[in-house]
């Protein structure tokens, strides 16, 4: 009966990790597998509760690269010991090449090892036709495994370079709302560069939704210097939008077409990180953007009442946005 229990515990463990690594890395909007979504989340959160207070975010730029990795070690280990565990629970199930005798519960484990990387040496063997059919599937499931976390690994370090990308993208523009938007008028007007890179940034902000969506773990590469720390950037930029939408003078405005997609890709990043992070709650509205310092550039702009009045329609929307901000370990927008 213990023998049967030791199979029936190694097979329900391995059933968790298959389900873990293909909702992981497999699926897309799946917020990831039921024990990377359990311990992301709640380490994350840790980690920025003992960041509070701490101007020095060394501790939240490496967190990334220490969840991605324990996700990947807990597979591994997880198999071995599921294996381990299936290979127990028969008598005979692994014997020595050499004489034939049923292996211990150490040589068991280190055959398992073996097979599930493998890279079997020989010094051991399946001790029927059964188990050796068993040991083909943990070779099988083992080179899956590996094939899949290294495909995963590689994946999500280009995420995390696009993420940055587009932060930096987005700050040599301006550093604050009011500064990416009178960075773009020259002139008298929105230069037709600063228009094209609004369109640039549009599928660039798309396409970070989408890692988002397919990468959990994206969230947890913080940035360690403002210039590369995606929500503020993505907040700022969020802002400078809602500036050109709302608090610039019909008329004086860049091209709808332009500043349009890029709102809803935004908003589809919003959507997409608000899903799949350790999103903090009760988060107030930040300060709008000030308007003076459109006006002091020549940009004509609406008057205080009227811009406050269209920006009231944006406050759950700024608010989410400041959220990520505070998500990410940084204690305001940087507007």
């Amino acid at each position: 009966m213990s023998e049967l229990l030791l199979v029936v515990a190694g097979g329900a463990l391995l059933a968790l990790v298959a389900v873990d690594v293909v909702a992981t890395t497999l699926t897309i909007g799946t917020s990831a597998g039921p024990f990377t979504r359990r311990v992301l989340g709640p380490a994350w959160r840790l980690l920025l509760r003992l960041h509070a207070g701490r101007r020095d975010r060394r501790l939240l730029s490496i967190a990334g690269v220490l969840l991605l990795g324990g996700t990947v070690v807990f597979w591994v280990a997880a198999t071995w010991l599921g294996w381990s565990l299936v290979f127990l629970g028969g008598h005979g199930s692994v014997v020595s090449a050499a004489t034939h005798e049923p292996a211990g519960v150490v040589d068991t484990v280190y055959f398992v090892g073996f097979t599930i990387s493998t890279l079997g040496v020989g010094d051991f063997l399946a001790g029927g036709p059964g188990w050796r059919v068993l040991s083909t599937v943990a070779s099988f499931t083992g080179l899956v495994l590996v094939t899949l976390a290294i495909t995963y690994l590689l994946a999500v370090v280009s995420a995390v370079v696009s993420r940055r990308r587009v932060a930096v993208h987005v700050s040599a523009l301006g550093q604050s709302a009011a500064a990416i938007v009178t960075g773009g008028w020259s002139g008298g007007r929105f230069g037709p560069s600063f228009t094209a890179h609004l369109v640039g940034l549009t599928s660039e902000v798309a396409g970070l939704a989408e890692q988002h969506l397919a990468y959990p773990v994206l969230h947890c590469f913080a940035g360690r210097q403002p210039v590369s720390a995606a929500p503020l950037a993505l907040a700022a930029l969020d802002d400078a939008v809602l500036l050109l939408r709302a608090g610039v003078r019909q008329g004086s405005r860049p091209d709808p077409s332009a500043v349009e997609p890029l709102r809803r890709a935004l908003g589809r990043y919003l959507t997409a990180v608000d899903r799949t992070s350790a999103v903090r709650r009760g988060i107030g509205v930040p300060p709008l953007p000030d308007l003076a310092v459109l006006a002091a550039a020549g940009i004509p702009v609406v008057d205080d009442a009227e811009f406050a009045a269209r920006a009231a329609a944006e406050a759950d929307r700024r608010r989410a946005l400041y959220a990520l901000v505070a998500a990410d370990g940084w204690s305001s927008p940087g507007r």
